[in-house]
């Protein structure tokens, strides 16, 4: 199977993949999900065992990688599920250890930085016990807006927006939205 590069690709492949994009629930052990996570980890492996100054094969690795983003830098290591869900403009900063859980969109406007340890988690498990056990999840977007920085250690849920030009101090854990030009510590 190749590994589907382009978002409308990756959607026409699954009625999973479309039930996780549409923010329904879906279960993350559909045999496509499994192979498109596993196919990006190895992307994933690749980018973040580049020699630092093989700058040719690491910008080519991250564009099959990250296909929707453009301009941005990404300190190893990295991680994410997909790839195909992560949307970023240029001057965008990822730095090390950062892991992108992108069942559901994330979009980073222009210049937003990232500091080391962050996630981003668009996904979630069922609160049901019995729905978790079989894979139930329920994937919701990230908006970053341009300009604002998270600090290192910060874990960003689902469903929320960050607003222009907030910061957020290092270890925050955001559960709703923050508004423009806000420090969050």
């Amino acid at each position: 199977m190749n590994l589907a590069r382009s978002h409308a690709d990756f959607l026409i492949q699954s009625p999973a993949a479309q039930q996780m994009i549409s923010q329904q629930p879906y279960f993350a052990n559909d045999k496509y999900l499994v192979q498109v996570r596993s196919q990006t980890k190895s992307l994933c492996f690749e980018y973040n065992h580049c020699e630092p100054s093989n700058t040719k094969l690491r910008g080519d690795t991250l564009k099959r990688l990250l296909p929707h983003t453009k301009g941005i830098r990404v300190e190893a290591n990295f991680f994410c599920d997909y790839g195909v869900n992560i949307k970023a403009q240029s001057g965008v900063f990822l730095n090390h250890n950062v892991t992108i859980l992108d069942g559901a969109e994330i979009s980073m406007g222009e210049n937003v930085l990232i500091g080391p340890n962050t996630v981003l988690a668009t996904t979630s498990h069922a609160k049901d016990a019995e729905k978790r056990r079989a894979g139930e999840c329920l994937s919701r977007p990230i908006i970053i807006e341009q300009d604002a920085w998270l600090g290192a250690n910060v874990t960003v849920l689902g469903g929320v927006t960050i607003g222009e030009g907030a910061i957020i101090g290092a270890g925050v854990v955001v559960k709703s939205n923050v508004a423009p030009f806000s420090v969050i510590t």
